[in-house]
Order: structure tokens, then sequence, then C-alpha cells
């Protein structure tokens, strides 16, 4: 018999089990539990079906892992109750709001700094979590890792909370320290509560010593010192410690200061095997990647004429790291001999070696001769996503008031695309910060012009005049302090139209910013939503085409994906349209401007019930967007268009 149903709980902490109330629910099979958890985490968000059955079924063929998936659900629908999972044709979601987790209850607990040695042995539970269904499938394996990763940092975020309340007893904060650092022995927070709490009970040389033993740690594992907040903590219980207990701690370094700015340093390929290569095409290569990578405004790039000295030499990436103040090192090698050369390049750690991003180049003597300066480029381009994200990694372990401009740029544009209030309204501090760090970071305007966009299409914005001039103004000083700047031509075009309607204008624009950066996938992606709306949908479709292979893992692949949907959806090929658009949905399920394109696409293809679906999504993430409050500034320079486009979402149930 089918239970009334009531909140689910599943427990993930320990042994898996499932509770609807005080009834544990008899949930037998690997796959139907690890179903009902992927469902649950979810978040209510819905999954295709047909990607349903290839996560959970890779090896079977479609027809066959569809068949079940469908006995999974039916199952699972008998054991659960009919209304906890939803379907609505081809998409399939739990209902968020009967469904938890004990590690939601886990962060909850320690957010309200509830005491008791539940919580630590939950939070040792950390350790095994999601394990049970390792195996399943590659992509399944992948999503765990990622999931593992996003509920790990959901639960430390809350910890810190608690590891840092100044009401928790030395003794409660000391427990939950020594459990946090049993999954994670670098999480600095704890090692400092650690440290704290031990100081706090009057053994300064333990607090002492937990330090010596981290700062061990993390400069062999991680070549980096600890934060400045930590070695001030360090110092303050030395000052209150008796010398002959301090005697671990002497050789402890007092904290630097930060580095004024972050480093690359690219340095000249050498020769395997291909003596034939005269001096004059490396030293040239390495000047143009160096103009290039120069271009980028920031991590600042070492003169080519400071790394021409290692010419000719077997290079040590750290070694170079340490001579140059490096933080980061490109290097490369140039290898065979005869018609064919293979280019291997490299972008590594400068404390540590690490490879960031590698790639190798198969080209014939004359293009390595005759197209070095578009070789150049190329590697320049590919390296720029990889360092990227290495110093966005690398920030968030650097204190606030140490974070150049660019840290500020990197972190703020991370959490502008979650999407999500409390993390936009965050980025909005960071670009404010950026903006009086460097006032002439022409990067910083142009995303901080960017937030203004998004908080006026999401529908968030409660002064929308005001937004609106801040935009312009924003987009205009990106342009003022780098007049060469592509992207930021291209965006300000972009702009033009949301803001202005001026679409000769912002196709003028886009040609200039064409020119000035061809093969540049940030300005290419920018010039495909101004000639989607344009009624240049084929130039569109080329572009946008040529950016996702220039970065095919470029972290904001999801906006990239969102404005080739609408450049399909432009050139009537919906289907096309739906498929990046349901997939740009998969990552940002908020994703408002995406979100009306897809139901559009999805309605004009005949999938009304998927629409529709995506609609009442769309009203819960935008509640107060009205399609008669924005029509006037919506895209479409050709009013019929328009006017078929507004009918689509109006009959998928968008609010007038």
């Amino acid at each position: 018999m089918a239970l009334v149903c009531d909140t689910l709980e599943l427990f993930l902490l320990s042994d898996w089990k499932a509770e609807i109330g005080p009834v544990q629910i008899d949930l037998r099979g690997q796959k139907r539990r690890a179903l009902l958890t992927y469902l649950t985490l979810l978040d209510g968000r819905p999954s295709h079906r047909d990607d349903l059955a290839e996560l959970f079924w890779p090896a079977v063929d479609l027809r066959k892992a569809r068949a079940s998936l469908r006995q999974a659900l039916t199952d699972l629908r008998k054991a659960l109750g009919a209304d906890l999972i939803k379907s609505d044709g081809e998409l399939v979601s739990m209902s968020r709001a009967r469904a938890t987790t004990d590690v939601a209850d886990l962060a909850r607990d320690l957010r309200a700094s509830h005491s008791g040695a539940h919580v630590e042995t939950a939070l040792r539970g950390m350790a095994g979590l999601l394990r049970a269904f390792d195996g399943i499938g590659p992509a399944l394996d992948d999503w765990l890792q990622d999931t593992r990763a996003r509920l790990t940092d959901l639960v430390f975020d809350a910890a810190s909370v608690r590891l840092q309340d100044p009401a928790v007893s030395a003794e409660a904060q000391l427990r939950l320290a020594r459990a946090v650092l049993e999954l994670d022995a670098l999480y600095e927070v704890a090692v400092r509560a650690q440290m704290k709490a031990l100081a706090d009970l009057n053994d300064n040389a333990a607090a002492l010593r937990v330090y010596h033993g981290f700062y061990e740690r993390i400069e062999l594992e991680l070549a980096v010192e600890p934060s400045v907040e930590t070695q001030e903590l360090a110092i303050r219980i030395k000052l209150q410690t008796p010398a002959e207990d301090a005697v671990l701690a002497s050789a402890t370094p007092a904290p630097g200061s930060a580095r004024p700015l972050t480093l690359v340093a690219v340095l000249p390929f050498e020769r395997l095997g291909a003596p034939d290569i005269p001096d004059y095409m490396i030293l040239g290569m390495l000047d143009q990647i160096t103009c290039v990578m120069a271009a980028y405004r920031s991590p600042a790039v070492i003169s080519s004429n400071s790394t021409r000295q290692f010419l000719g030499q077997a290079i040590n990436p750290t070694e170079v790291g340490r001579q140059l103040d490096a933080r980061y090192v490109v290097t490369g090698s140039i290898s065979g001999s005869g018609a064919a050369q293979v280019l291997s390049v490299q972008l590594c750690d400068g404390a540590n070696g690490r490879v960031y991003w590698a790639k190798n180049l198969t080209l014939s003597r004359s293009e390595a001769l005759t197209q070095s300066l578009a070789l150049a480029q190329d590697i320049a381009r590919a390296i720029e996503p990889s360092l990227n994200l290495a110093e966005l990694d690398r920030a968030r372990a650097i204190p606030p008031d140490a974070l150049e401009p660019h840290h500020l740029v990197l972190q703020a544009k991370d959490l502008m695309f979650r999407l999500s209030p409390v993390d936009f309204a965050r980025a909005r501090g960071l670009l404010d910060q950026a903006l009086g760090t460097g006032a002439s970071f022409a990067p910083a305007f142009a995303l901080s012009a960017e937030w203004y966009a998004i908080n006026l299409w999401q529908g968030w914005s409660r002064q929308s005049r005001d937004d609106s001039e801040r935009l312009i103004d924003h987009a205009r000083r990106a342009l003022q302090h780098s007049p060469g700047d592509g992207r930021a031509m291209a965006q300000w075009g972009h702009y033009k139209i949301a803001l202005e309607r001026d679409f000769d204008g912002a196709l003028a624009l886009m040609d200039e910013a064409q020119q000035m950066a061809p093969s540049d996938s940030e300005t290419l992606i920018w010039t495909v939503p101004t000639l989607a709306h344009s009624g240049q949908a084929t130039r569109a479709l080329q572009n946008g085409t040529e950016a996702l292979r220039l970065s095919p893992f470029d972290p904001f692949q999801f906006r990239n994906e969102h404005f080739v949907s609408l450049a399909h959806y432009a050139n009537h090929d919906h289907e096309a349209a739906a498929r990046l658009g349901l997939a740009c949905f998969s990552k940002a399920p908020n994703y408002g401007s995406n979100l009306r394109v897809t139901i559009a696409a999805l309605q004009a293809a005949g999938r009304t019930a998927e629409a529709a679906d995506l609609a009442i999504h769309h009203g819960q993430v935008e509640p107060r967007y009205s399609l008669n409050r924005v029509r006037d500034r919506m895209g479409f320079r050709d009013a019929e268009t328009q006017d078929v486009y507004v009918s689509r979402l109006l009959a998928a149930g968008i609010a007038a």
C-alpha cells in the first residue's frame, strides 16, 4: 500500500536509508537508491528521461534503459507514494518542499551552534558520503564527485560559523575542529579554531605545535604559507607563552607582506630533436605570446627581455618561478625533424611545478615559420581560461585586503554566474572593492556593467532606471580605459540594443569588435545575441560555433550555450535551440534569459508540456517578471518575430 506522502528524509552520512515520518522505506537495489538520492539532491529541478536513462544505465541501449528507468520510477512511487515524484511528459522531478537529507540537517545544526556528540559523529560520516553509488557509470561518478564537493562546502561553511562563534565553549570548539580536520587537514578555519581553543584551555604549547605542523604541511603540499590571520593568531599566542614553551615555534617565519602583483613568465621554447629551428623563430614566438598575454591586463606578464636568458637552457619551472618571482610559468618545446614539427606547451605553477594546462600541436615546418603570430594568439587564448581558474582557486586563500583587482573580478564573476540572489549581492561588494582598488581596471568596469544587466534582466532590480544608468556608465568606462578591447566593445553593442534599441549602432560595434579580436572566444560569443536579435542569424551561428570551438572548457559554458541557443532560435532551428537551452538549464537552472528562449523554442517545436513545466519554474525564479512590463525592451528587431516570440511565451504560461 502506498504511503500518504509526508516529508521524505534521506540518511546519507551512515548506512543509507530513507524515512517518511516514522516509517522506514524498504527500497532495494543500488540504482533505485541512487536514483532517489539523485532526484532529491537536485532540489526540485527536473531531469529529462533520456538523461536519467543514460546516467544510470550507460551500457544499455537507450530504449532498454528507458524501460529500466520507467520500472524504477514505478517502484519508487509504490514505495514513497504517487505524488512525491512528479512526471510531466519527458521531465521527472522530486517535490522540493517534501524532501530533505541528514546533510542539510547537519548544516542547519552547525549554523545554529547546536552542541552534542551527534554533530561530530555526523560530520565524520561525510568521509563516506555517496560512496555506495560509485561505479554505476562514468557520468554519474562525475556528478557524485561534484555533489560531494558541493555538500562538503555546504557543511564546512556551516561549521566555520560555529568554529568562529564566541558563545561555543573551547571544549566544543576543539572537538568540532578535530572532526573537521579529519576530513580536510588543510581547512584553515578549523586549524585556527583548534589553536584558539587550546590556548583558551591554557595549553599554548599545544596550540603552537598545531600551527607548526600545519605550516610545514601546507608549505610541503601547496607551496604556500598560512594566511595572515593564522600567522597573527600564532604570534598572539607566542606573546602569551613562556619562552621555554615556544621553542617549537621559534623557527616559524613572521607574516610577510602579500605580493603586490601576480606575475606570469613566458619562456623560450626548447628544441628537442629540431636543431634546424633558428633562434629568431624561438625568440619571435616568445615575444608574440608575451605581447598577446600582456593585452589581457592581468595577471601581469614579465617582459620577454627578462626571459630570453633561458634560451637554450634545460628549464625547471620552479627554479624560474623563484628567480623571477613568477606565480605561473609558460614552457614549451618543439620536437621532430624534417617537414613535421610537434609544438608542446604547458602552463605550470611557479612554486611547485603543478601543470594546469597542456597541449600538443602538430604543424609543418613552413607553418611554424610563417604562422607564428597566429600560433602565439591560439596559445595565449588557450592558456587564459586555465590561468583564470588557477587564480580563482588561489584567491580563496588570500586575505581579502591583499586581493588584486584581477582576483576580485574573478571571484565576482564566479559568484555572479551562480545566479543566486545572495551570491549575486556578494559579487556586487567585490566589484565595488575592485573598482576602488583599481580605478582604471577596465575588466572591473566591464563585469560591473554585466552585473547591472543581469540584475535588470533577471527581474531583481528594484531601481531599474538607476541600474540602467549605471550599466551605461560602467560599460562606457570599460571602453574608455581599454579602447581597443573587442570584448568590451561587443558587450557595449549588446547593451545598446537592450537599453537604446540602437540596432545599427550595435552592429557597427560588432564589426569593429571582430576586427580587433577576430579569434577571441569571449568577443565572438558577445556578438551572438546582437546578431541574432538583429536578423543576422547565420552570422550569429557562425560566431557562436567558433566561440564554442575556441573555448571548449569555458567555466561559463552555460552562458555560451544560451547565446548559441538564441542563434538557433533566430534561425528557426527550434530543436537545436531547445537542446542547447536545456543543456544550459541543467548547469544554470535560474538563468532567466535562457529559460525564456528555451520555453519559446520548446513551444515552437511542439513540446508544449516541457515548455509549460519550464514556465512554472520561470515563475518561481522570477516571480516579478511581466511580459507587458519588458516587451518594449525585448530583443528582436523584426516586429513580427518579436510578436511570435512573445505569443509563444504567453502560450507556455509566462505571466503577461
